[in-house]
């Protein structure tokens, strides 16, 4: 550290200082005179900049619509159309076996006198009732084995694999049915259960199966940017919502207007007074008539929601594909 020697011009007494203190005003140790400190003040080493560190940069985000576009570029779609072509395979043959139906009861009540019906007539009714079934469930499978093999970007992997567990499960319960009825029918005994587990069975099973692959289609439809798609699942839902509510309105208005004016029949074999209603012509009305009919319209809509994927099939992801 360098220092300053400093002489005090009062009384002579010499000191040393720091030389960073050089013209600075003190005063002296010995007679406390004010004096100044000479020499020049040693100059201020410029300070050094610091270097830049250079920080990485943000990765700029991709936009959505960039990794959508990313997502739809790749991709064989061709096994998705295969499923959806089988579907509407599969919902012709459904509308086959409701003709077939009507022809196996109209068969069964012709039956020879006494009841006895004889086993080529059985075996007509089995084919009638279970042929068309089969062929749809069949149909349904293929296009869900099909759908196994969509492209990675439609993510529907897991959907298509949920609708053919509900379809195999379908296809079990009619099986059950076909040999609860012929066992039901060879034996002349009317064993209700069996057939009752196996048609509660198959509503909940085909619905699901029907329910899950209506999943996928939504699904192919989002990974395309389809607004056919869309709206056709639109329409399909608001269609089975309609229809729903309109069996429930319907059963609900019949129900108040059979307790209000309706007649009642009773029955004096009991211990005390029982009242009963005759519903048969309203369940027939329910069953034969009403109940088809939603099925019908859903089933249509049902086919055009699978028209309008495959059309969009054949354009490329994201262009206008009005229906």
């Amino acid at each position: 550290m360098s220092t300053l020697e400093v002489m005090c011009g009062r009384c002579d007494k010499k000191f040393r200082v720091r030389a960073e203190f050089a013209g600075r005003s003190t005063r002296c140790p010995g007679c406390s005179a004010p004096l100044t400190i000479a020499g020049a003040r040693p100059a201020t080493p410029a300070r050094t900049a610091d270097p830049e560190v250079e920080r990485p940069r943000p990765r700029p985000r991709h936009r959505d619509d960039e990794e959508d576009a990313h997502r739809r570029s790749t991709g064989d779609w061709k096994p998705v159309d295969l499923a959806l072509g089988r579907e509407q395979m599969a919902l012709v043959f459904l509308l086959v076996q409701v003709f077939c139906t009507f022809i196996a009861i109209c068969l069964g009540r012709s039956a020879a006198p006494g009841g006895i019906v004889n086993s080529p007539a059985i075996l007509l009714v089995a084919i009638l009732v279970a042929g068309p079934t089969l062929a749809a469930g069949a149909f349904g499978l293929m296009a869900r084995i099909a759908a196994l093999r969509a492209p990675p970007e439609s993510l529907a992997r897991g959907t298509a694999t949920a609708s053919l567990l509900c379809a195999l499960a379908a296809l079990g319960c009619v099986v059950f049915f076909g040999f609860a009825l012929l066992k039901s029918m060879e034996s002349q005994q009317s064993d209700e259960l069996p057939i009752e587990v196996a048609v509660g069975g198959l509503v909940v099973t085909g619905l699901a199966a029907v329910g899950t692959f209506m999943g996928f289609v939504a699904q192919v439809g989002i990974a395309r940017r389809s607004a056919g798609i869309s709206r056709a699942v639109g329409r399909t839902a608001i269609a089975v919502t309609v229809c729903a509510l309109a069996l429930l309105g319907i059963s609900g208005l019949y129900t108040l207007a059979s307790e209000a004016f309706s007649p009642s029949q009773r029955y004096p074999s009991y211990s005390y007074p029982y009242n009963r209603r005759d519903h048969a012509a309203f369940y027939q009305i329910l069953l034969l008539g009403l109940i088809p009919l939603a099925l019908a319209v859903t089933l249509i809509l049902y086919h055009r929601l699978l028209a309008a994927a495959r059309r969009n099939l054949k354009v490329e992801p994201g262009a206008r594909d009005d229906d």
